[in-house]
């Protein structure tokens, strides 16, 4: 429930209190919820002035394990102050010592959606003493958690029998504790009223140390948030969790860090679409995630998957790693009290050179570089090329319901494969396009025909170039889906303001030079035919061409994404290098060093190996890495730079 809710948010502007925005800023074209970029009506530029939230942040939240969906899902005051005894237990030991996760940096104990008392029963807050609130009466505005006489919170006193004194109980023992607000369960929304001044006076007077501020009710207006939280004098860090980004024009932030990607899932898939959410922001000449304002997709789901040994550790571990590299904040949300599931991820999440990693600031966040062409079957997939550029563009067949591609030959036959088509968000095959990478194709994969099932048909009167899995199931179309990803779409408040209802909308660079994304998948056929879309419509030429005039391309064969390079700089000129293999079979590269950015031209370097916890070495200029299926390598690279391009 929860999760759809978080997905079905409706898109409109904030509502605007006694505090003036300075600017809103709008992302129309993200699936996620990039909404708004609010600054005060004070000219301040960076990061909120708390003072908090210098380096990533750390430490637990409850929702990946406690989403109210089960009684035994739901998040309590037995179960926080068993969060905070987990962190703090020595019984496992690092570097030969007893350790625990609050001297590494995990020293925030934060709750999440369930605390509050509604004035209704719920889906994910059922309560029989209570009238039923559908989602719909929820969002006409019919749900509320706060006292109608006082306006301030209302607390499950059956869940939280004394708020402050758990607060407190975590203090004594050396840790923070974070809250909730703007709640998506029991959500105010429609015309229920703000209650910024309330939920303060309540959250300080219980004496929290940091705030999650979701983004399902009405109170979405973080900047006024910010303004009361540093009116109180009290330093908060605050997360935003999808009612902004920051200010592009003068880099206000009023939060310490906040949200890129959607409710995260412990999938690979899902893992890998919210490190690529962070490119908009991270892979910019001027990046939007710097000390004090840090973007980040979500809490780490290390803990949470399912599935065995190794590729579920190999997941985890790759899940950490985009975590560090990105410079995202390390929040952990598993069932740290599960000793099996600790024992298990453990030499993960303790370790102190990637944390150090994660930790560094050298001037910007990590981003992916490129990705390396996949080896091994199936190596190819459908992309888009010039027509007329021969090899690879030229000899598209359809022959006894199979779609060959350019290259097959009577011995070596290959076929497009419907069976497993483009998902409908690409990700694990489908990179982003980046800065030193701006053309990214991602397809339907090619293999041997003898390994494809289903049935092709062209049909010459409508370009419909069509794929059934039986002869009697219904049929999907090929679709071409080019994706300019230069610019991003943003608002001002002057704008907002002055037109009420409509604003002029501006463009915002994501990052130098153009990008292009294009995507050839499958969808459902549309009937009648004459209303397919565009990009499902092609011409099949004399010469085996597949034209899409709605891609302005014709379809060619183009390597499978395999490797993927991210990197970022650390200080004292040392860089950091995450290889990752995004697909579920083994892929061996062996990396020019001088693809690493910051290592062109060096003379020699010193290679860290992070999860082997040794020295690595490279052989004429390069690293030969073997990875299996979703593992990663993590690196860190101390070199000199002079002439010689030779590295060792």
């Amino acid at each position: 429930f929860s999760f759809i809710v978080r997905h079905l948010r409706p898109v409109r502007p904030l509502a605007i209190s006694r505090w003036p925005t300075k600017a809103l800023a709008l992302d129309m074209a993200s699936s996620v919820f990039v909404l708004f970029a609010m600054g005060l009506w004070i000219p301040i530029a960076g990061g909120i002035d708390n003072g908090l939230g210098l380096k990533p942040p750390m430490g637990w939240r409850s929702w990946n394990l406690y989403d109210c969906m089960s009684p035994e899902r739901i998040i309590t005051d037995e179960r926080m102050r068993a969060a905070m005894h987990a962190v703090l237990d020595t019984s496992r030991s690092l570097s030969g010592k007893a350790a625990n996760l609050k001297d590494l940096g995990f020293d925030e104990i934060s709750m999440d959606d369930g605390w509050q008392q509604c004035n209704c029963s719920t889906r994910q807050d059922e309560d029989p003493t209570l009238p039923t609130c559908s989602v719909d009466e929820c969002v006409g505005g019919h749900c509320s958690w706060h006292d109608k006489r006082t306006g301030l919170p209302m607390v499950n006193r059956h869940r939280f029998w004394d708020m402050q004194s758990l607060v407190q109980y975590g203090h004594s023992l050396g840790l923070k504790v974070g809250s909730y607000m703007n709640t998506c369960i029991c959500m105010e929304a429609g015309r229920e009223p703000t209650h910024y001044e309330q939920d303060v006076a309540w959250f300080l007077s219980m004496g929290f140390d940091g705030v999650k501020i979701d983004s399902c009710g009405n109170a979405r207006n973080v900047t006024a948030w910010a303004q009361l939280f540093n009116e109180s004098g009290k330093h908060v860090r605050i997360e935003n969790c999808h009612n902004g980004v920051p200010d592009p024009s003068t880099g206000f932030c009023p939060m310490n860090f906040y949200r890129t990607w959607g409710d995260i899932q412990p999938s690979f898939d899902n893992i890998l679409g919210g490190a690529y959410s962070l490119l908009t922001y991270t892979d910019r000449a001027d990046p939007l995630s710097t000390p004090g304002c840090w973007a980040y997709p979500d809490m780490m789901e290390i803990g949470n998957f399912n599935g065995a040994d190794p590729q579920r550790y190999n997941e985890e571990q790759s899940h950490f790693g985009l975590w560090i590299i990105t410079s995202s904040a390390l929040i952990l949300s598993f069932n740290m009290t599960d000793v099996e599931v600790m024992d298990r991820v453990w030499p993960i999440i303790t370790n102190e050179e990637a944390i150090a990693v994660n930790q560094d600031w050298a001037g910007r966040p990590g981003t992916l570089v490129k990705a390396y062409p996949a080896v091994g079957a199936p190596s190819f997939q459908i992309g888009h090329g010039s027509c007329g550029a021969g090899a690879g563009v030229q000899g598209w067949k359809l022959r006894n319901g199979s779609l060959l591609a350019p290259g097959s030959t009577e011995h070596a036959m290959l076929c497009v494969d419907g069976g497993n088509p483009l998902p409908e968000e690409p990700s694990i095959s489908c990179p982003p396009p980046t800065t030193r990478s701006g053309q990214v194709n991602c397809g339907l994969p090619i293999r041997n025909c003898s390994t494809v099932p289903g049935l092709w048909k062209y049909n010459a009167t409508s370009g419909l170039v069509m794929w059934r899995s039986t002869p009697d199931s219904e049929p999907q179309c090929l679709i071409a889906l080019p994706q300019e990803l230069t610019q991003i779409s943003h608002v001002t408040a002057q704008d907002l303001l002055a037109t009420k209802r409509s604003v002029k909308v501006g463009a915002l660079r994501v990052g130098d030079g153009e990008r292009r994304q294009s995507a050839t998948g499958l969808i459902k056929c549309r009937v009648p035919e004459t209303q397919a879309p565009s990009g499902t419509v092609f011409n099949l030429t004399d010469s085996g061409e597949l034209f899409s005039e709605f891609a302005h391309a014709c379809l060619s064969t183009a390597p499978m994404n395999g490797v993927e390079l991210w990197s970022k700089p650390l200080s004292g000129g040392k860089v950091a290098a995450l290889l990752l293999n995004v697909l579920s079979m083994p892929q061996s590269l062996s990396l020019p060093l001088r693809d690493v950015p910051g290592l062109e031209g060096a003379d020699r370097c010193s290679i860290r190996d992070l999860w082997g916890h040794r020295d690595a070495f490279a052989h004429a200029g390069r690293l030969d890495v073997t990875l299996t299926a979703h593992a990663s390598a993590l690196y860190v690279f101390s070199c000199t730079h002079g002439f010689a391009a030779q590295l060792v």
